[in-house]
């Protein structure tokens, strides 16, 4: 039952501060296209397989139901062999995608050897220009993490544990950039 997984990672995501409401969403692959939140339906709230549904790799009426990030995340499966997807709302990661121009460059061991550079993209939520740009760095480069600026984190692949790590893995070396680059300009001005 991936509604169950899909549930697991939510409540993970929610706990640990990640998203918040309504925010963000989860996909998997399945043989026939992808499973993924219904729209309105919070992560951490995911009781059963209504709170899911699926839809096919080509807009249908389906989409009506599922999340308004649903385009992003078909794209996303259509250009890469990516079999899960998280997206979410890590605060300073987003915070970073403000500050940054088009990459946030880890400073921590960790993110440096694990994330390289993290891309930030620009496009409205569900906008074509975001899906445009979020296939096109994933098509041609490794990432494991896209920052969509201002708005949160796209993270894929092989299963939906590896998308929760590399999204804890963003918001993790924002956060040490962001404070790193604070102390920085507070000694400046002593």
């Amino acid at each position: 039952m991936m509604w169950r997984d899909i549930a697991y990672w939510g409540k993970k995501l929610a706990a640990s501060g990640l998203v918040s409401s309504r925010f963000g969403n989860i996909s998997v692959r399945t043989p026939g296209g992808l499973l993924i939140k219904k729209t309105g339906v919070m992560l951490d709230s995911i009781e059963g397989a209504d709170d899911v549904v699926e839809v096919g790799l080509h807009p249908s009426p389906a989409d009506r139901e599922a999340s308004s990030e649903t385009s992003s995340h078909r794209a996303i499966y259509l250009a890469t062999d990516a079999r899960a997807i998280i997206h979410a709302h890590p605060q300073f990661a987003v915070v970073e995608s403000l500050l940054c121009g088009d990459e946030i460059k880890p400073m921590d061991s960790e993110g440096i050897p694990f994330l390289g550079t993290i891309p930030v993209v620009d496009g409205d939520s569900g906008s074509k220009e975001l899906f445009d740009n979020l296939t096109r760095v994933y098509t041609t480069t490794k990432y494991r993490g896209v920052m969509n600026r201002g708005h949160g984190s796209f993270a894929i692949g092989p299963d939906l544990k590896d998308c929760f790590n590399t999204t804890t893995m963003i918001e993790h070396s924002s956060k040490v950039k962001y404070f790193a680059d604070l102390a920085r300009r507070g000694g400046k001005d002593k």
